[in-house]
């Protein structure tokens, strides 16, 4: 799991973890006989990692425009590097790094505003990255809890 910054766009990425041994090799099952239920997992978890951060978006920043919440989407999950699913969730608006990473303040020129002969910087708020730490422990739940539905529904025979 990664935060990316990709063309103006702030990007989440998340993968499966190592847990355990013997989580891991049930995961390796699930993945390679259960690719439709992997990928519709990762599609929930994606959905709700958006719907976090949506909620941070919406306490933590001041102005309600809406253009800001309404750049939140989720990608398809896909196989990355043969042996991993992957889902991105993103913010596709276009002022959603200078929230996120910071930026220098400037005039309706595009001349930057000087306090004491020095450009003012505001501080990114980084609330992706944020999101995406308190994630973790959700998402790990989240993957238990698949593991438990494929064993207790006979899919994965050991």
């Amino acid at each position: 799991m990664g935060n990316i910054l990709r063309g103006g766009c702030v990007t989440v990425e998340f993968e499966y973890k190592e847990f355990n041994e013997f989580q891991e090799k049930l995961l390796k099952i699930a993945k390679e006989k259960f690719p439709r239920e992997s990928k519709n997992f990762m599609g929930r978890a994606g959905n709700k990692l958006r719907s976090n951060v949506k909620k941070a978006y919406i306490t933590r920043v001041r102005k309600k425009t809406g253009n800001l919440l309404k750049g939140i989407s989720r990608g398809r999950p896909y196989l990355y590097q043969k042996d991993q699913f992957q889902v991105r969730v993103k913010n596709k608006a276009p002022h959603a790094h200078l929230i996120e990473h910071g930026h220098v303040m400037k005039d309706k020129d595009g001349t930057p505003i000087k306090r004491n002969g020095k450009e003012i910087f505001v501080e990114g708020k980084h609330i992706v990255g944020e999101v995406y730490r308190n994630f973790e422990p959700q998402f790990a739940e989240m993957t238990d809890e698949f593991v438990d539905d494929l064993l207790k529904g006979g899919k994965v025979l050991l």
